[in-house]
């Protein structure tokens, strides 16, 4: 058994991740690859997102919750990359069914969503909760660009 240690924090979060995957907490081995390309579109694309389909679907408060969680570093990594995959679901059009399909464009997204959040169920605060809450309700331009703190604080 080696006793090398992981260089940086990404590295430790990929050996987190790992061996949550070997310990079956989580539910599919993911790639530092994957979860850095999931996390690229989610912090590009999700606030444009959720700035389109307020009003248009119901679970939109949960997304934005699950962002909160997802960008919580005191969040399980295993947590945060099954986050990470439902939301890059979620922000890109073209899935399952594509977005733009009248009445059943976002069902699969919602699926998606539903399934990790009831995976992680436990890890989701009543913090990340109340900052979605905060979020919605100040539902200016500004604030659905981002939240100013939503990465800094937690990174």
């Amino acid at each position: 058994m080696s006793s090398h240690k992981p260089a940086t924090e990404t590295d430790r979060d990929t050996a987190s991740l790992y061996d949550d995957v070997l310990k079956g907490r989580a539910l599919v081995p993911v790639s530092p690859e994957r979860q850095e390309r999931d996390q690229n579109k989610v912090r590009s694309g999700f606030w444009p997102k959720v700035r389109t389909t307020i009003g248009k679907v119901p679970f939109v408060e949960d997304a934005v919750a699950a962002y909160f969680c997802a960008m919580d570093r005191n969040t399980p990594v295993w947590v945060r990359a099954t986050l990470m995959g439902a939301l890059a679901y979620f922000v890109v059009p073209a899935d399952m069914i594509p977005d733009f399909v009248a009445g059943l464009g976002f069902t699969d997204d919602a699926t998606v969503i539903l399934a990790a959040l009831r995976t992680i169920s436990g890890h989701m605060s009543d913090e990340h909760r109340a900052r979605a809450q905060d979020a919605l309700s100040d539902s200016s331009d500004a604030e659905l660009d981002g939240p100013a703190n939503s990465d800094a604080s937690d990174e």
